[in-house]
């Protein structure tokens, strides 16, 4: 882009620009667009590790395929976020699924306490429990902790 043409952009750039900031703004909430990690607070970032049944892994896959809505408006709706599950076979033979999320709500025990109780929520838990296996010491999911965030 030349410098004129630049030039004679200007006024749609402001334009631009305004709507930016205008669309920036949240109810009583603003949020800065150059915010940085360290000062978004409100978003706490979990790693979750686990064992597969190797016997119910199709199952367990075809629960989460995209063809399933399962409970992912669930996990929007009480500020789960980024969640994603990895799944691969260690070398002790057994298949393990890593878990990712980032919660960005205000009252994380009362989210996860209301989605414990939605009916499809349970119903949920009912068929991917059973593919699972704690790791010894657990009774589900084993939280890990994060030792490096790339920001």
């Amino acid at each position: 882009m030349s410098i004129n043409s630049f030039i004679k952009n200007i006024p749609m750039l402001v334009v631009i620009y305004l709507f930016v900031l205008a669309s920036c703004k949240s109810g009583n909430r603003t949020f800065n667009i150059t915010q940085t990690d360290e000062e978004k607070k409100d978003t706490i970032r979990f790693g979750m590790v686990i064992k597969l049944d190797s016997t119910k892994m199709q199952k367990y896959i075809l629960l989460h395929s995209d063809t399933n809505p399962g409970v992912r408006d669930l996990l929007q709706k009480y500020n789960m976020r980024n969640f994603s599950i990895f799944m691969t076979k260690l070398e002790d033979g057994n298949y393990y699924e890593f878990a990712y999320y980032e919660y960005t709500g205000e009252n994380m025990e009362e989210d996860m306490a209301a989605l414990s109780r939605e009916p499809r929520n349970i119903e949920w838990l009912k068929e991917c429990d059973p593919c699972q296996i704690p790791l010894k010491g657990e009774t589900s999911w084993k939280k890990i902790d994060r030792i490096f965030y790339n920001k």
